[in-house]
Protein backbone atom coordinates (compact mmCIF):
# COMPACT_ATOMS: atom_id res chain seq x y z
CA UNK A 1 0.00 0.00 0.00
CA UNK A 2 1.46 3.69 -0.82
CA UNK A 3 -0.02 6.16 1.45
CA UNK A 4 1.16 9.86 2.88
CA UNK A 5 1.29 9.66 6.41
CA UNK A 6 0.25 12.93 8.88
CA UNK A 7 0.86 11.89 11.79
CA UNK A 8 3.22 14.03 14.57
CA UNK A 9 6.08 11.44 14.80
CA UNK A 10 6.27 11.75 10.42
CA UNK A 11 5.93 15.25 10.39
CA UNK A 12 8.66 15.52 13.05
CA UNK A 13 10.82 13.43 11.45
CA UNK A 14 10.55 14.20 8.31
CA UNK A 15 10.33 17.91 8.88
CA UNK A 16 7.62 18.31 6.49
CA UNK A 17 3.53 17.90 6.65
CA UNK A 18 3.53 14.40 5.67
CA UNK A 19 5.59 11.54 4.82
CA UNK A 20 5.32 9.29 1.41
CA UNK A 21 5.09 5.49 2.37
CA UNK A 22 5.35 2.16 1.27
CA UNK A 23 3.76 0.38 3.84
CA UNK A 24 4.14 -3.57 3.88
CA UNK A 25 4.65 -6.70 6.29
CA UNK A 26 8.04 -6.29 8.40
CA UNK A 27 8.74 -9.79 7.19
CA UNK A 28 9.17 -8.86 3.56
CA UNK A 29 11.86 -5.83 4.04
CA UNK A 30 15.03 -7.03 2.48
CA UNK A 31 18.04 -5.41 3.09
CA UNK A 32 20.88 -5.83 0.52
CA UNK A 33 23.78 -4.55 2.31
CA UNK A 34 24.86 -2.69 5.63
CA UNK A 35 22.81 -2.86 8.71
CA UNK A 36 20.61 -0.03 10.08
CA UNK A 37 20.52 1.51 13.44
CA UNK A 38 17.88 1.85 15.34
CA UNK A 39 15.82 4.62 17.65
CA UNK A 40 12.51 3.65 19.48
CA UNK A 41 9.93 5.82 20.20
CA UNK A 42 5.98 5.70 21.46
CA UNK A 43 4.35 7.33 18.99
CA UNK A 44 0.78 8.85 19.44
CA UNK A 45 -1.39 5.60 19.19
CA UNK A 46 0.63 4.51 22.26
CA UNK A 47 2.84 1.88 19.92
CA UNK A 48 6.52 1.62 19.90
CA UNK A 49 7.89 3.01 16.66
CA UNK A 50 10.81 1.71 15.82
CA UNK A 51 12.72 3.74 13.19
CA UNK A 52 15.41 2.42 11.14
CA UNK A 53 18.33 4.71 9.81
CA UNK A 54 21.20 4.27 8.01
CA UNK A 55 24.40 4.64 10.56
CA UNK A 56 26.75 6.36 7.87
CA UNK A 57 23.81 9.31 6.61
CA UNK A 58 21.49 9.40 9.21
CA UNK A 59 18.77 8.74 6.20
CA UNK A 60 15.45 7.07 7.52
CA UNK A 61 14.87 3.58 5.72
CA UNK A 62 12.00 2.66 7.64
CA UNK A 63 10.09 2.69 10.98
CA UNK A 64 8.39 -0.63 11.93
CA UNK A 65 5.21 -1.11 14.39
CA UNK A 66 6.10 -4.94 15.92
CA UNK A 67 2.82 -5.12 17.54
CA UNK A 68 1.13 -4.61 13.88
CA UNK A 69 3.72 -6.64 12.21
CA UNK A 70 4.13 -3.54 9.79
CA UNK A 71 7.00 -1.67 8.41
CA UNK A 72 6.34 1.64 6.40
CA UNK A 73 9.47 2.15 4.12
CA UNK A 74 10.67 6.13 3.22
CA UNK A 75 9.24 5.96 -0.32
CA UNK A 76 11.37 8.40 -1.31
CA UNK A 77 14.63 6.57 -0.58
CA UNK A 78 14.36 3.69 -3.03
CA UNK A 79 15.93 4.37 -6.30
CA UNK A 80 12.72 4.98 -8.90
CA UNK A 81 10.62 7.49 -7.21
CA UNK A 82 8.27 7.73 -9.73
CA UNK A 83 6.96 4.10 -8.59
CA UNK A 84 5.26 6.00 -5.57
CA UNK A 85 1.62 6.57 -5.99
CA UNK A 86 0.08 7.37 -3.08
CA UNK A 87 -3.61 5.65 -3.11
CA UNK A 88 -4.57 6.94 0.88
CA UNK A 89 -3.66 9.72 3.42
CA UNK A 90 -3.35 8.15 6.88
CA UNK A 91 -4.19 10.85 9.64
CA UNK A 92 -4.70 13.93 7.47
CA UNK A 93 -6.98 15.54 10.35
CA UNK A 94 -3.30 16.09 12.14
CA UNK A 95 -2.27 17.55 8.68
CA UNK A 96 -0.83 21.48 9.55
CA UNK A 97 -3.40 23.88 8.67
CA UNK A 98 -1.54 25.65 5.79
CA UNK A 99 -1.27 21.76 4.20
CA UNK A 100 -2.81 21.45 0.90
CA UNK A 101 -4.14 17.91 0.81
CA UNK A 102 -5.27 15.52 -2.19
CA UNK A 103 -8.65 14.86 -0.90
CA UNK A 104 -9.48 12.59 -4.29
CA UNK A 105 -7.48 9.88 -1.57
CA UNK A 106 -9.20 7.56 0.26
CA UNK A 107 -8.67 8.21 3.98
CA UNK A 108 -6.09 4.94 5.85
CA UNK A 109 -8.32 4.42 9.41
CA UNK A 110 -5.97 4.72 12.20
CA UNK A 111 -5.76 0.94 13.62
CA UNK A 112 -7.50 0.48 17.06
CA UNK A 113 -5.09 -0.71 19.87
CA UNK A 114 -6.90 -3.52 21.34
Amino acid sequence: MQFFCFCTDCQTISGAAGYAVYGVPIASVELTKGQPCQFDKQADSGRINSRRFCDKCGTRLWAQLDELGLASINALTLDDKSLFWATQNHLPESAPSWCTLNRTLETLAPIPRE
